[in-house]
C-alpha cells in the first residue's frame, strides 16, 4: 500500500501550478510575490516557467525558494482566472491522452517542479554544525521528552488516501522540540492551525505538500504558534484529498488562537550531507556528525526521504517491528523518483557499530507493530544517493527559531 498522499509536491500542484504560471500574474498592488509577475506570464525572480518545462533547471539556482512558494499561493489570483485555468489544465493533461500518458506527463512535470525547488534550495542557509563539549554519547533520544500521543500523531486517519501534510507534522514536531529546548515548555502544538491557515486552507495548501523552508516562512510572518489544547486545534483533515480540489474542513477562523506562543523570527536551514548536490566532498561520517550535532544540541531534524520505489519501505513499515533497521537502497531498473515523505529524526544509537541507526518518528499513527509510531533508519546509509532523475533521495533540515516575549503568557 503506497501512501501517495504524502508526496512533497503532490497532485494538486500538478493540477494547478502549470495553469497559474502560464496565464496569470499576481495583482500588481500585491506584495505577496514582488518579483514574480510579468505581462506575458509568470516569472520567478526573472526565471520563467518555460525554463522549467524545457529542462534548463540550472536557471533556478538564482531563485529564492520562498518566491516559488509565494507564486503558488492562489489566494493572490482572481477567481475568474481560477475557473479559466482549471479548464486549461483539463486540456493540457487529460484531453486525448491515455491514462498511462497522463501519468507520464504528470510524473515528468512533478519531477521538474521538485528539481527546480532543489536548485532553488541551494540558496537556503546551511546549518553550521555546533561543537559538543565533552565526549559524544553513543546514543541520544529526544523521543522521551517529546509530548505526543503516538496513535494521534497521524495524518492518515487509517486510510492510504489522505491529506499530504506530512511536512507539517514533521516541522511542527521540530518546532515543538524547540519550544521545550529553549523554554522548557513541553506542550503539544497544533498541526491543524497551520493546515487551516496556510494559503487559507484551499487551492495549493498544506495537504498538497510543501517544504520546511515554506513552513518556517509562515511562522516567521504570522508570529504565533497555537497549542493543541486550544478549541478546534486538533487535526481533522486526514480525509481531505486536496488533489481533488478539496479544502480544509476547519476554517482557520474557527480555531482558538489565544493563548499562543509568540515567534520573533524563524527560518529553516539545510544540513549539507550530499556530495553530488553540494558539489563538494562530504564523507558519510561528516554527514552523520552534522546530523548528530543537531540532536546533541537538543534540536530535532526533519528528513525528507524520496526513494525510487516506496514498496520496500511500505513492506518494512507494515511487517517489521520497531527494533528492525531499515536500509534504503536504489532499485535496479528504476527510472525516476516515487515521491517524497517528510519525517522527524529524534535520536540516534551507535553503541553497536554494525547496527547504527537514527530514531525516526513517522506521521502514520501507531499500528500494532509500532506502538511509538517510529522506526529505525540505518545510520550508515548513502547520504549522496540520488534518484535516476536527479532528485535527492535524502534531505535534512533544522528549524531555527527565536521565540518572542513569553512574560505575558
Amino acid at each position: 500500500m503506497k501512501y501517495i498522499g504524502q508526496i512533497i509536491l503532490v497532485l494538486c500542484i500538478l493540477s494547478l501550478i502549470l495553469s497559474y504560471f502560464v496565464l496569470t500574474s499576481p495583482e500588481e498592488d500585491s506584495d505577496s510575490c514582488s518579483s514574480c509577475s510579468d505581462p506575458y506570464g509568470m516569472y520567478i525572480d526573472g526565471v520563467s516557467l518555460n525554463t522549467m518545462l524545457s529542462g534548463d533547471l540550472d536557471a533556478f539556482r538564482s531563485v529564492d525558494p520562498l518566491d516559488i512558494e509565494k507564486a503558488v499561493d492562489i489566494s493572490i489570483y482572481e477567481m475568474a482566472d481560477s475557473i479559466r485555468l482549471a479548464d486549461l489544465n483539463d486540456d493540457v493533461v487529460t484531453t486525448d491522452q491515455s491514462s498511462d500518458k497522463t501519468d507520464e506527463v504528470s510524473t515528468d512535470f512533478q519531477t521538474k517542479i521538485v528539481l527546480a525547488m532543489q536548485e532553488a534550495n541551494r540558496n537556503t542557509p546551511r546549518y553550521p554544525p555546533r561543537e559538543y563539549p565533552g565526549n559524544i554519547p553513543d546514543s541520544v533520544s529526544l523521543l522521551e521528552k517529546f509530548a505526543y500521543v503516538p496513535e494521534e500523531w497521524d495524518q492518515t486517519g487509517g486510510s492510504p488516501e489522505h491529506c499530504g501534510n506530512c511536512w507539517v507534522w514533521a516541522d511542527t514536531g521540530a518546532l515543538q522540540v524547540e519550544l521545550y529546548r529553549q523554554k522548557g515548555i513541553n506542550d503539544p502544538l497544533s498541526v491543524q492551525y497551520f493546515t487551516s491557515a496556510y494559503h487559507n486552507g484551499t487551492g495549493i495548501w498544506a495537504c498538497c505538500g510543501g517544504s520546511p523552508v515554506w513552513f518556517a516562512d509562515f511562522y516567521n510572518i504570522t508570529g504565533k504558534v497555537v497549542p493543541l489544547g486550544n478549541m478546534n486545534a486538533t487535526f481533522a483533515d486526514s480525509a481531505v484529498r486536496s488533489e481533488k480540489g478539496e479544502s480544509t474542513s476547519v476554517p482557520a477562523a474557527d480555531i482558538q488562537t489565544d493563548p499562543y506562543y509568540p515567534i520573533e523570527e524563524m527560518h529553516a536551514e539545510m544540513i549539507a550531507t550530499n556530495t553530488v548536490y553540494e558539489e563538494r566532498d562530504i564523507s558519510n561520517e561528516t554527514a552523520i556528525d552534522s546530523i548528530k550535532s543537531v540532536l546533541l544540541s537538543g534540536s530535532a531534524v526533519v528528513i525528507i526521504y524520496t526513494p525510487d520505489d516506496w514498496d520496500p519501505f511500505m513492506d518494512f513499515w507494515e511487517n517489521e517491528t520497531e527494533s528492525a533497521i531499515f536500509t534504503p537502497e536504489s532499485t535496479q531498473g528504476a527510472t525516476g523518483n516515487d515521491g517524497g515523505h517528510a519525517m522527524l529524526i529524534l535520536g540516534y544509537n551507535d553503541t553497536d557499530t554494525d547496527e547504527r541507526y537514527w530514531t525516526v518518528l513517522n506521521s502514520w499513527g501507531a499500528p500494532a507493530n509500532r506502538p511509538d509510531g517510529t522506526f529505525r533508519l540505518d545510520l550508515d546509509l548513502d547520504y549522496s544517493m540520488q534518484n535516476p532523475d536527479g532528485v535527492n533521495s535524502f534531505e535534512f533540515y533544522v528549524q531555527n527559531v527565536t521565540w518572542g516575549d513569553f512574560t505575558s503568557l
